[in-house]
């Protein structure tokens, strides 16, 4: 619980006193009237379906001691607690969690990049977590309100902050850095989700190397070195400049990596790999399927090796992460073999689903269930089209398809002889691939969030269930 003066409240939000209350201490700050805790202060956030200067007496009642707003509001009389205002809540709000982060001297590491940012956020939180208390970004709250709602977590008795960063935009990342000020900033790549958005892939890289040129001379910038976007990040920045790989040949051009993988070898649920670089070789066991998470678990690794951790303690922390929701989580069900990969999708991480689905050792066939990728621009129609060709390369039987952009990647495997369908409804899906599932068969789940492709996981859990939801 972060605490604040009223004087330090005030300079924080750069705010104008309106009314000065009777208590002089502020413990804890909220967003929300509903959790609020009393002797905390209320930020009246705005946003486009609510507006917190509707829940401000609530807050009141429920013991708030000074409320932060944009314009003035009729009070209890018989309240005496402060009131501040300011242009716009939710830059005050960013603000005071930026004066509580720089109360803080420990690692802030900021992490982005177009796939990978939650699991390798959730890697390096588990190596630090070997020797510390580690404030992490929950969930993928990684923006403009939930990156400061992990900053303000911050106690004490804090060893490390890693805070997962998201953009839409030009500048978001830079917005989020002014606030996290990270002294280690991770690249894991740079994909072409949000090409709608910004236009091209290297617009894409600039936004996201706003992380790197938002570090300090004494920074440390953690690089992907099999993205060419991403190793020129390192070109012209002052601090020091980590590279990671997974694929390296020491005649290569371009930086050396500081570490890269020897071997990977799939065992069950689980990547055994070696690696070696400037700390020497050693070993780790990756509870986490495909070759783009041994990537992650590298970005990780070099986190806290760079921070003091020795190999065998890295090797610890990646051991013991947690499998997360909807991220190429295996599910075995009723004989079925189901790899639920349905929190988001891009052609990349649509390649990567399908070459962990095409090591599975299994007795059936492979099926992919696939949704729209969103955000793709101008090469949507293309790029769906491709993904369907890339499916029959990993040996896929069938392929059922959902939305309307996905009609394209029926085309697109029909045309290399894979059996193929499209629908326009999850349920016309579902009643198709019941019918065709059987015991022995592994099938890859997976489309863009909006798509909410995790309803076709629940539908089979509930097979084995004896009912159907």
């Amino acid at each position: 619980m972060p605490v604040f003066t009223l004087d330090e409240l005030i300079k924080a939000t750069a705010g104008k006193l309106v009314r000065r209350g009777n208590d002089q201490q502020i413990k804890g700050v909220s967003i929300d009237s509903r959790t609020l805790v009393p002797g905390e202060v209320f930020i009246a956030l705005k946003g486009l379906n609510f507006d917190g200067h509707d829940y401000v007496q609530t807050a009141i009642e429920k013991g708030a001691v000074a409320v932060i707003t944009e314009r003035e509001l009729p009070l209890p009389p018989a309240w005496r607690g402060t009131v501040i205002n300011v242009p716009d809540t939710r830059e005050a709000f960013g603000h005071l969690a930026r004066f509580h982060r720089l109360r803080f001297d420990g690692p802030v590491i900021g992490i982005t990049g177009s796939n990978g940012k939650t699991t390798t956020k959730e890697l390096i939180a588990s190596i630090l977590a070997q020797t510390g208390k580690v404030v992490k970004t929950e969930k993928n709250f990684n923006n403009e309100i939930g990156l400061p709602l992990t900053l303000l977590k911050i106690t004490s008795d804090t060893s490390a902050v890693v805070v997962e960063m998201g953009m839409r935009g030009k500048g978001q990342i830079a917005y989020l850095a002014k606030l996290a000020q990270p002294t280690m900033g991770v690249i894991t790549n740079i994909g072409v989700t949000h090409l709608e958005l910004l236009g091209s892939q290297g617009a894409i890289a600039e936004a996201k190397g706003e992380l790197i040129q938002a570090l300090p001379p004494s920074g440390v910038a953690v690089l992907n070195g099999d993205d060419p976007f991403v190793t020129r990040m390192g070109t012209g920045f002052s601090g020091k400049t980590l590279y990671y790989r997974l694929h390296f040949r020491k005649d290569e051009s371009g930086p050396a990596p500081d570490l890269f993988t020897v071997a990977i070898t799939t065992k069950g649920d689980r990547e055994e790999v070696t690696v070696d670089g400037r700390w020497g070789q050693f070993d780790f066991s990756l509870p986490l399927l495909g070759r783009h998470n041994v990537a992650n678990a590298l970005a990780a690794a070099l986190v806290g090796l760079n921070l003091g951790h020795k190999p065998e303690e890295v090797a610890l922390g990646l051991a013991n992460v947690h499998n997360l929701e909807k991220r190429l989580r295996r599910l075995e069900i009723a004989g079925i073999t189901v790899l639920d990969d349905t929190y988001n999708a891009s052609p990349a991480s649509v390649q990567a689903g399908l070459e962990v689905l095409q090591k599975i050792d299994h007795p059936g066939r492979k099926i992919a269930v696939l949704g729209d990728m969103l955000e793709l621009g101008p090469i949507g129609k293309a790029a769906h089209r491709q993904t369907g060709e890339m499916v029959a390369r990993y040996g896929c039987a069938a392929l059922f398809t959902y939305g309307p952009l996905s009609l394209e990647m029926k085309k697109g495997a029909a045309k290399k002889g894979v059996l193929a369908y499209h629908f326009s409804t999850k349920e016309e899906l579902w009643l198709k691939l019941k019918a065709y599932l059987a015991p022995g068969d592994a099938i890859l789940i997976k489309g863009s969030r909006g798509m909410e492709m995790e309803g076709i996981v629940e539908k089979i859990i509930a097979l084995e269930k004896g009912g159907e939801k």
